[in-house]
């Protein structure tokens, strides 16, 4: 890692409110793959981004440091994350909005989606209702990227779920994982006669079983 990139990350960071939140975010932003795989796939592209699940805003807010110029919504259920980053992206950027919303309740929108680690908090009904709407608001020449814990039995498996569990009970996410999607279960969404798909493990520097899934909109 760069100079320059450990600064930025600091610059980030440092504009959370407490000094818990600042480690938080500076630890998800050195160890979390999850932002740079994001940036790989849409950081130069113009179309607007809606960001499913926003947390703190830390995607939106790393992506306009690394230049990604398009308008941002971020929508999460917490309301507490969502007025924290609602204050830092008044503060500090532009062109970056949030709402306190659920992933069964999407805006019209067309572009890029980002839907990371959201999909195990919803059934399996409510899975496939979202990700339906979401590949409909793919734009043509769009990526939407998912990031999701399949159930497949492994370590990986058993140590993010523990995880999640103890994050549930120390009220750091307002719901409890309901159901683990398969990649197969994800992918059937998005027909490969109108998207082309990328699946791969994102491990990254972390103990969970993450994998990526991105699907491209063939344009035109």
């Amino acid at each position: 890692m760069t100079r320059a990139e450990k600064k930025l990350q600091w610059r980030i960071a440092r504009r959370y409110p407490r000094r818990w939140l600042i480690g938080y975010a500076i630890g998800k932003l050195r160890c979390d793959p999850a932002y740079s795989a994001v940036l790989e796939r849409i950081g130069e592209s113009s179309l607007p981004l809606l960001d499913v699940g926003c947390g703190m805003g830390l995607l939106a807010f790393y992506l306009r440091e690394h230049g990604f110029a398009s308008a941002i919504t971020g929508l999460d259920v917490d309301e507490t994350k969502i007025l924290r980053a609602t204050r830092i992206a008044q503060q500090h950027t532009t062109g970056i909005t949030f709402q306190t919303a659920d992933a069964l309740s999407l805006p019209e929108f067309s572009g890029h989606i980002t839907v990371l680690d959201v999909l195990h908090y919803l059934p399996p009904a409510a899975q496939s209702r979202v990700l339906a709407e979401v590949a409909r608001r793919v734009a043509p020449g769009g990526t939407c990227i998912i990031r999701t814990t399949p159930r497949d039995g492994s370590a990986r498996f058993r140590c993010t779920l523990a995880i999640e569990r103890l994050a549930t009970a120390l009220s750091w996410m307002t719901r409890p994982p309901q159901s683990f999607p398969t990649l197969e279960e994800i992918s059937r969404h998005f027909p490969a006669s109108q998207f082309t798909p990328e699946v791969r493990p994102l491990w990254g520097r972390t103990p969970f079983n993450s994998w990526l899934l991105a699907f491209r909109r063939v344009a035109g």
